[in-house]
């Protein structure tokens, strides 16, 4: 059995919508590729555990930071629960993240490595991993970056992210030359898109420093996510895209996809 690719979702930019992205892309994996998914909440705010979870969670039970603490005895296997979707699985998270980063940050040994020895075992269970990261540029991040084979950047076209793409570059550089030699940037998401004179120019901004930072990186310029309120609605009432009206389909069809498909090396023929 093929072990399942992993992908780090990330931006230190908050409010870009990776949640939404991981969500969408642990949908559309699930839903057009029948692939098993894991999804792994590593963000403190907990916002994919509230949306996927199918039931309600114990505040005081196992989360995914009680498997990268150090000298741990949970196993990934034991917090992993199921979701509101079918071949989505999920490892939530809490507020005691916080507190595992700084408890790994004062050890000593392999520090950078938690997360990717946590998920080991359950790789061989899944086709993809998706992880969703804090906006926040960290240890967290650099355990999910370690953990993983892509990652996944998610922006806005905005002036923040346009500038923020040379700080992340930084950590994505750390983390290939010192932990993850083989880790690759995937692809850029443009997200929260508005069909302006201003975003076409900063998007195009974008683009020019992916290729300063990132050179080789593709921007998915044809696969912008527009910024439309139906998009969160129907992720925060636990129905996916595919099952909304007609541009909402499309949108799975055509962005989701073709980008869980490249996650999983698939090859998509979009409209086929």
């Amino acid at each position: 059995m093929a072990s399942a690719r992993v992908a780090a979702v990330a931006m230190q930019k908050g409010g870009v919508g990776k949640t939404t992205s991981t969500i969408n892309l642990a949908r559309a994996a699930a839903v057009y590729h029948q692939a098993r998914v894991l999804v792994v909440d590593f963000d403190p705010q907990g916002n994919c555990t509230s949306t996927l979870a199918a039931d309600e969670l114990d505040p005081e039970g196992l989360t995914v930071a009680d498997t990268v603490l150090p000298d741990t005895d949970v196993t990934m296997a034991d917090v992993v629960v199921p979701t509101i979707w079918d071949g989505v699985d999920l490892a939530p998270a809490g507020e005691t993240l916080a507190t595992a980063e700084a408890r790994i940050a004062a050890s000593t040994a392999g520090r950078e490595h938690r997360l990717r020895k946590s998920l080991a075992p359950m790789l061989d269970r899944y086709d993809l991993v998706l992880i969703d990261n804090a906006p926040a540029l960290g240890l967290l991040l650099v355990n999910a970056l370690t953990a993983a084979d892509v990652a996944v950047l998610v922006a806005e076209a905005d002036q923040w992210s346009a500038d923020g793409l040379a700080l992340l570059r930084k950590t994505v550089g750390m983390v290939s030359e010192y932990a993850n030699p083989t880790l690759r940037v995937a692809g850029v998401m443009i997200n929260r898109w508005r069909n302006t004179s201003t975003a076409t120019e900063l998007a195009d901004e974008i683009a020019a420093g992916v290729e300063a930072h990132f050179p080789g990186t593709e921007v998915w310029l044809d696969r912008r996510v527009p910024l439309w309120q139906p998009i969160v609605d129907y992720m925060q009432a636990g129905r996916g895209l595919d099952e909304g009206p007609a541009r909402l389909r499309l949108l799975a069809e055509t962005t989701y996809q073709p980008i869980a498909g490249e996650l999983l090396g698939v090859d998509v023929e979009v409209g086929a």
